[in-house]
């Protein structure tokens, strides 16, 4: 777990509104290199969509988002991104979702090598190689071949997790990656999730496997009806949280 002082991804009053509802209330938060910060709460607290704001598969009604030196400013006042910003800020972010999103008629190294492609302008045969590099760090060489529907939800998870390392992001956003699964296959995706920690990955997750949050996080933020409300080191948040209702969350998932 690497600790530098300068926050690498960092965001400015993040506002989400659909409507008059508003689904993320100017979220600020830094992220350093190298950290891992959970992000907690019940359901409908709008942690997958303030997520999804960070490589603006959602566009936030206002606020600024930075990815080392690049910064992006929505909102009143300010221009809304361009093609050029966008694909600057995904080639920098990976996200693994809830479901797979794979490309059924291609097969898992195709699904891999695809991006690389199109996105990094790699040949054929380097995306080949560099995919198969990637399935094999998740224990999955031997399905290179497979098609994704052929393969477990667990196996597929692991594939968009390699398909997602193939830009070599600098930043990996993962948003509930177990949810879909079994209690057991969800443990081998946070087994590799642990992994990527362990080197160093830059990584933001919304997730409700405690454990995990409480273990591998450097940080771990309590999202409450579109706000952060408290944020802080993991062994404290778990065992002595600030806030009523993180105590409320936090009883009604670990029982206690």
């Amino acid at each position: 777990m690497n600790n530098s002082i300068e926050n690498y991804l960092k965001t400015e009053k993040i506002t989400k509104s659909f409507g008059k509802s508003v689904a993320v209330d100017e979220v600020s938060l830094g992220v350093r290199a190298g950290q891992v910060v959970s992000i907690i709460g019940p359901s409908g607290a709008g942690k997958s969509t303030f997520l999804r704001c960070l490589n603006l598969l959602e566009t936030p009604t206002s606020g600024e988002i930075s990815i080392g030196d690049f910064k992006i400013s929505i909102g009143p006042g300010h221009k809304y991104p361009t093609a050029k910003e966008l694909a600057v800020l995904r080639r920098n972010v990976g996200m693994v979702f809830q479901g797979f999103n794979l490309f059924p008629h291609l097969t898992v190294i195709e699904n891999v090598a695809l991006a690389q492609r199109r996105v990094l302008g790699r040949g054929r045969q380097e995306a080949r190689d560099r995919a198969l590099q990637l399935l094999d760090r998740v224990g999955l060489k031997d399905k290179s071949e497979e098609y994704p529907g052929r393969c477990s939800g667990g196996q597929q998870q692991r594939v968009a997790i390699a398909r997602s390392l193939a830009l070599d992001p600098k930043v990996m956003l993962f948003d509930e990656p177990t949810s879909a699964l079994d209690p057991e296959v969800g443990a081998e995706i946070l087994s590799v999730m642990r992994e990527l920690a362990d080197d160093g990955m830059t990584m933001m997750v919304v997730t409700h496997e405690m454990s995990f949050a409480k273990d591998v996080s450097d940080v771990v933020c309590v999202m409450v009806e579109g706000r952060i409300i408290e944020s802080g080191d993991p062994q404290i948040i778990m065992s002595e949280p600030g806030h009523e209702r993180t105590r409320k969350f936090l009883s009604a998932v670990l029982g206690r």
